[in-house]
């Protein structure tokens, strides 16, 4: 490690930057954000237009043009020089004359600091270094961890600081109490799953019980959070949803979760398989129910992985409702549903203005089957209809929508494992659903049907094809 990382308050005296043009702005707009007072060395006197450019910030600044001597570096908590490699060549040696930390713009060899990449959440701050040697990696990597890292994670941290004198008050009380195993059941525990998502008056309410509780707190329920994982693509995961991922217990997953999503969970998560595969008896809803209540009042912080939505015909909303009247807390995380994933990468708009201003999402699985579905609120010319799980009921949906008035020439598309490897999409009018379901193979699919199809890529690379293939056909004829 040839940099030691530490963190300055800089707020408590004085820093020099010398330089000019953007990098010296860039340091200059950093350093007032952290409330620094700074003393700008402008090498012109035309800097009204870069102080502009520097923004409004909580730090002092001063302006004179010239080089800083050593009687200007005196007391000064840092020095920044961002300028010709001459000019920080003499102030880094002026600098570590007097035992000032020193940084050059770009040059780790006549700096005793350098700048990091930093992610700032407020009260919580990541700092990510290379030791100078490439800024650029540090910069991919603090996007990784911003994406990865909670919104209101700072906000967090600031409502901890401000109750730890209350719990030192409480541990009087408690002298047992550990206050490491304390603030992991807040951060963990759903005190800390309430507060990052946006339920922040709840959390503290909670924290404060929690608090005021202590010496005769019982043993605290762990949590569930019933998670989409969307159509498939891990990419796809929402950044809650990774988040939560990370920090599970214990993940009850379907079949349409694959590999490559479970990857992204914590490394020693427990993964508990919970789907139906065809042809076997698969684990009934009333025994997942029990499984995640009994994992939750373990004190386990337990996942729902479910893919697309939990609430788009995943049964989310049963189990939500089952551990709610068991007193187990949990909290939903919207999942991307199969209908937007898949119609996305088929380029195939859902709605369309002029053209179709309603969608209809219906399940073809519904205990009497896709026959016993009242096709007839679903007919509207201006509406596109999706079906989930209708793959092999796509007889039943074509005779019931035509039964119900929709013409057999509508577009229709049967789009299968969509967003993942070997996706497949066919197009076709809705008199063919059933042979363009039998074309496609194994699910799943969703089933698409009306004229926002016909604006899909998937149609128009099929007329394309038409058209040459017509063509080729006069040449043949003329020939």
């Amino acid at each position: 490690m040839g940099f030691l990382p530490i963190f300055l308050d800089l707020a408590s005296g004085r820093v020099i930057l010398a330089g000019s043009g953007p990098k010296a702005v860039a340091k200059l707009q950093l350093l007032r954000s952290v409330g620094a007072d700074v003393h700008w060395f402008a090498p012109h006197s035309d800097v009204a237009e870069e102080l502009l450019l520097a923004g409004h910030y909580a730090g002092n600044i001063s302006v004179t043009i010239g080089e800083p001597g050593e009687a200007d570096l005196a007391g000064a908590l840092a020095v920044v020089a961002a300028g010709a490699s001459d000019l920080g060549a003499r102030l880094s040696a002026r600098a570590q004359a007097l035992g000032i930390p020193v940084n050059v713009v770009d040059r780790p060899d006549l700096s005793t600091f350098i700048f990091p990449a930093v992610v700032d959440r407020g009260d919580v701050m990541v700092a990510i270094g290379t030791g100078g040697s490439s800024p650029v990696l540090a910069r991919r990597l603090r996007e990784r961890i911003e994406a990865i890292l909670p919104a209101r994670i700072g906000d967090f941290a600031a409502l901890m600081k401000r109750y730890r004198e209350r719990l030192a008050q409480a541990r009087a009380h408690a002298p047992l109490l550990s206050l490491r195993r304390f603030w992991e059941r807040v951060i963990d525990g759903p005190i800390g799953a309430s507060f990052l998502a946006g339920r922040t008056r709840e959390a503290e309410a909670a924290l404060q019980k929690a608090i005021d509780s202590t010496p005769s707190a019982p043993r605290q329920h762990g949590t569930v959070h019933l998670v989409g994982a969307g159509p498939g693509d891990p990419d796809l995961l929402t950044l809650r949803a990774l988040q939560t991922l990370q920090a599970a217990d214990v993940i009850f997953h379907d079949e349409l979760v694959g590999p490559e999503i479970l990857f992204r969970a914590r490394r020693d998560a427990e993964l508990v398989f919970v789907g139906k595969r065809k042809g076997e008896p698969g684990m009934g809803q009333d025994e997942i129910n029990r499984r995640l209540k009994e994992a939750a009042l373990a004190g386990r912080q337990v996942v729902r992985l479910k893919g697309g939505d939990p609430f788009i015909f995943g049964r989310g909303g049963e189990e939500l409702d089952y551990l709610q009247s068991a007193g187990v807390p949990v909290f939903v995380v919207p999942g991307i549903t199969a209908a937007l994933g898949c119609a996305a990468e088929a380029g195939l708009p859902l709605t369309y203005r002029g053209e179709s201003s309603r969608l209809s999402l219906v399940t073809a699985n519904v205990a009497d089957g896709a026959q016993s579905v009242d096709w007839s609120a679903h007919a509207d010319p201006r509406a596109t209809v999706v079906v989930y799980m209708g793959l092999f009921s796509a007889a039943f949906v074509r005779d019931g929508l035509i039964g119900a008035g929709c013409p057999p020439t509508t577009p229709a598309a049967v789009l299968a494992r969509g967003t993942l490897p070997g996706s497949k999409a066919v197009v076709g009018r809705l008199s063919e659903l059933p042979k363009l379901a039998a074309s496609v193979g194994e699910g799943p699919a969703l089933l698409v049907i009306g004229e926002v199809v016909a604006r899909s890529q998937p149609w128009k690379a099929a007329q394309s094809q038409k058209i040459e293939h017509q063509h080729q056909q006069i040449i043949e004829a003329v020939s």
